[in-house]
C-alpha cells in the first residue's frame, strides 16, 4: 500500500469569473507558445503580431512577458484561461489566473485527512448526534441576520460552488466562522437559505428538490471533511438529520453512477 509519508494538501478556490477557453497547451507553457494560441482564439483581435511582440520583448529583457500579458487579458474582458487536458488525466480542466488574489485558500493539512464527500460512511459524515424536536432552528430569526445581510450584499458576487440544472447557486462565504458557510440563491439571485456548521436552513416555499442536498455536499466538497465539522456532538432536528442523511445517499449515488465509487452491488443507504 503506497504511503503518502507526511504529505500536505493544500487546497483552494480558484475565483474566475470570464475564463478564456483555450486548446491544450501540452508539456509547453512558454509565453510564445500561448501567445500563439490566443492569437487564433476568440481573443485573437486582442493578441496580434505588435502585442505578440511587445510581450515577447518584456519577457526577454525583463522577464515581465507575463506579467503584462495578464494585464492584456484583463483589458481584453478576461480574468482566466482554461484548457481541457489531452495527455495529464484526459477530459480534467486546468486553470490559470491573472492575479494572486483569485486564489482562496481552503485548507492546508495532511493530505490523508482530506476525503472526497462520498468516501465518508453515514456516521462519519454527519458525527455523534442527539436528534429531538428541541433542536430545530428558524433560520429567519434576528440571530441570523448578519448571515442574510452578508448574502443579500454580496450575493452573485460570491464564489459559485453548486448550480442545480434549475438554476439554484450555493455560494461560499469566504473567511466566515465556521468555515465552509454557504448561501443558498434563487435563479433570481435572492437569498433563500444557508448551511452554516451543520445548521441548515431553507425557506418553506424553496424547499424540495435536492436543494438541502445541494448545500450540504457543496460544504463536504470544499471542506474535504464532513460538511457538520462535528465531532465531539450535536443535536439535530428530525427533519436536519434527515436531510443530511439524504445528501449523503444523493451524494454517494451520484458517486456510483459517475464512476467514482463502487460498491458492489450495495446498497448506499445504511
Amino acid at each position: 500500500m503506497f504511503e503518502w509519508g507526511g504529505a500536505r494538501l493544500i487546497s483552494g478556490l480558484l475565483d474566475i469569473r470570464r475564463p478564456l477557453y483555450l486548446p491544450d497547451l501540452n508539456d509547453n507553457h512558454g509565453l510564445d507558445r500561448l501567445l500563439g494560441l490566443l492569437a487564433v482564439s476568440e481573443a485573437g483581435a486582442a493578441f496580434g503580431p505588435e502585442v505578440r511582440g511587445r510581450l515577447l520583448a518584456h519577457e526577454e529583457e525583463t522577464g515581465e512577458g507575463f506579467d503584462l500579458l495578464a494585464l492584456e487579458l484583463r483589458a481584453a474582458g478576461y480574468d482566466g484561461i482554461g484548457y481541457r487536458n489531452r495527455h495529464e488525466d484526459p477530459g480534467s480542466m486546468s486553470w490559470m489566473i491573472i492575479a494572486p488574489d483569485q486564489l482562496r485558500l481552503v485548507r492546508d493539512g495532511p493530505i490523508e485527512g482530506s476525503l472526497d464527500p462520498w468516501e465518508h460512511d453515514l456516521d462519519a459524515f454527519i458525527g455523534p448526534s442527539l436528534v429531538l424536536p428541541v433542536f430545530e432552528i428558524d433560520g429567519r430569526c434576528g440571530a441570523y441576520d448578519h448571515l442574510w445581510e452578508a448574502l443579500e450584499a454580496e450575493g452573485v458576487d460570491l464564489p459559485d460552488l453548486a448550480r442545480s440544472p434549475d438554476g439554484w447557486t450555493v455560494r461560499w462565504l469566504p473567511d466566515w466562522e465556521p468555515p465552509g458557510t454557504m448561501g443558498l440563491l434563487g435563479p433570481d439571485g435572492a437569498a433563500r437559505g444557508f448551511y452554516m456548521g451543520g445548521q441548515l436552513w431553507v425557506d418553506p416555499e424553496a424547499r424540495g428538490a435536492g436543494r438541502s442536498a445541494l448545500l450540504i455536499g457543496a460544504a463536504a466538497d470544499l471542506l474535504g471533511d464532513v460538511p457538520t465539522q462535528n465531532r465531539d456532538g450535536l443535536g439535530f432536528s428530525p427533519a436536519g438529520h434527515a436531510a443530511h442523511l439524504s445528501a449523503w445517499r444523493r451524494i454517494r449515488a451520484t458517486a456510483v453512477e459517475n464512476g467514482y465509487l463502487d460498491l458492489e452491488g450495495d446498497d448506499p443507504s445504511p
